[in-house]
């Protein structure tokens, strides 16, 4: 299942780095902002203050600009939101398992890869924000399911490569994710990074097919990030 999502993002991550890329010249050329600024201005308001603070009005500001590019992109702002929470899944989420699985190893090496990509990009700050969003608009609600079943997928591959059972490997998933997202009180281990390490450990330390990546470094940083 995660293969064929992988395999469905990798042209749809390409796809968008290439238009990401064709925007930047022709912003740069014409001076112009593209879509992808309006939506990046949104995603950064949307973590900053909140769904509650998202207007036309804040994003003008923080662009500098009138409300022509808007409505050059967007019809309304409605339009604009349905846009803004499809890019989570569609996009943000798609790209970052591409990233962790080139490079990596083995199934350990891509969950670890996975996390220190997160913790080191905007996509963890923003995930929790779109679940803050989800809680009262049905199309925030949508694109986090569809971004948790490309991520539970990634996590359910990389344990049944371990030796789980299937049911096993979709359970410690499930229990990995929600540990790192669905975070009680104060619960933080000395920070996010400590407590994804060793719930990871937790999780894989009794695995049928323990790979000897598994006694290399254990890092959940930048330098998991080099390629």
């Amino acid at each position: 299942m995660a293969e064929a999502a992988l395999e469905i993002a990798r042209p749809r991550a390409a796809l968008a780095r290439g238009k990401s890329g064709r925007a930047k010249s022709a912003k740069a050329a014409s001076g112009r902002l593209s879509r992808d600024d309006w939506i990046a201005a949104g995603q950064a308001v949307l973590c900053d203050v909140g769904i509650a603070g998202l207007r036309l009005s804040t994003l003008t500001r923080r662009l500098r600009v009138s409300t022509g590019s808007f409505y050059h992109h967007f019809i309304d702002m409605e339009d604009f939101l349905g846009a803004l929470a499809r890019h989570f899944s569609e996009a943000d989420v798609q790209s970052i398992l591409v990233r962790a699985t080139t490079g990596a190893g083995g199934p350990l090496s891509r969950i670890r890869r996975l996390a220190a990509i997160s913790l080191d990009s905007p996509i963890f700050r923003l995930d929790r924000a779109m679940r803050v969003w989800a809680t009262s608009d049905a199309r925030a609600a949508a694109s986090l399911k569809a971004s948790e079943r490309l991520v539970l997928a990634f996590l359910t591959d990389a344990f049944a490569e371990l030796g789980f059972a299937r049911d096993d490997a979709a359970l410690r998933a499930h229990l990995l994710l929600s540990a790192n997202v669905a975070l009680i009180g104060e619960f933080r281990l000395g920070g996010d990074r400590e407590l994804f390490k060793r719930s990871l450990e937790l999780l894989s330390r009794d695995a049928p097919r323990l790979a000897p990546e598994a006694a290399g470094p254990r890092e959940y940083g930048r330098a998991v990030n080099r390629r």
